[in-house]
């Protein structure tokens, strides 16, 4: 789906599932050990970006590239290295945290298998099958903030320049907030903070959900009653996290 978007040709997805993937080990408890590879990628992303910014400069077609390009040609929004950054983290973004996404969310409604079948009836529900799997199982566990002044909370002392974890994956299950936790496509809950909030909430947010909300009705359709099917390994359940491997047995639907 992120080739179409940049317009690139659909073989190149392993390289950037590759880059993104190795980029995400940033967001884990293992990033001392995995510094050097996480740099060695990052600067092969920003030259294949940088690559893929003059191809579309010469070449402007239909796609998201070129439309963030045309902008800035034009004066109309982004710097040159705010082009190239910003297209750097929509690959990893669109790539990496999606993909970790959809693999729990297999998880998560393999758990509820109701919910799939419900999800499968009504296509309609994407939308809120997303909402509902980022509250319950979210990729990215917790967001990181620096507090910028002293400050208390609750009669815990947070001085300047501390670093602050907001566990989001264990918020979007507080029974303070949700008295009724559990997956449900048809209920109503208050919004998760899976994208962050405020000033560093996640610029593409959009583009997640949209392919989410739409591969995830379609999964529903086609593989009916699913079920791990063999030894699935996982990332370190901290940070970004996701499905290594995931094997899964299914009925053939649609």
């Amino acid at each position: 789906m992120l080739t179409i978007m940049l317009g690139i040709p659909k073989s190149e997805w392993p390289t950037i599932a590759r880059l993104a993937s190795t980029i995400g080990l940033a967001l884990g408890v293992t990033l001392k050990q995995d510094l050097h590879k996480v740099e060695e990628a990052l600067a092969e992303l920003y030259e294949y970006a940088e690559e893929l910014i003059k191809d579309r400069q010469a070449n402007p077609g239909e796609d998201f590239v070129s439309r963030l390009v045309l902008a800035s040609r034009d004066g109309d929004s982004l710097s040159d290295a705010e082009l190239r950054n910003a297209l750097v983290l929509l690959i990893f973004g669109g790539m990496d945290t999606t993909r970790n996404q959809l693999g729990l969310a297999m998880q998560s409604f393999m758990r509820n298998p109701d919910q799939w079948e419900l999800l499968a009836e009504r296509p309609e529900l994407g939308s809120k099958a997303v909402e509902e799997v980022m509250r319950i199982n979210p990729t990215v566990t917790w967001v990181t903030r620096e507090a910028v002044e002293d400050f208390s909370y609750e009669g815990l002392d947070v001085p300047k320049g501390t670093t602050v974890h907001l566990f989001t994956q264990s918020a979007g299950t507080d029974p303070r907030a949700f008295p009724e936790p559990e997956m449900n496509l048809l209920g109503e809950h208050a919004p998760h903070h899976g994208f962050g909030g405020g000033v560093h909430h996640c610029l593409g947010h959009f583009v997640a959900r949209s392919d989410m909300s739409e591969a995830l009705p379609l999964l529903a359709r086609r593989l009916r009653n699913p079920q791990i099917n063999g030894a699935d390994e996982w990332m370190p359940d901290s940070g970004n996290t996701g499905p290594i491997r995931l094997p899964i047995s299914f009925t053939k639907g649609e």
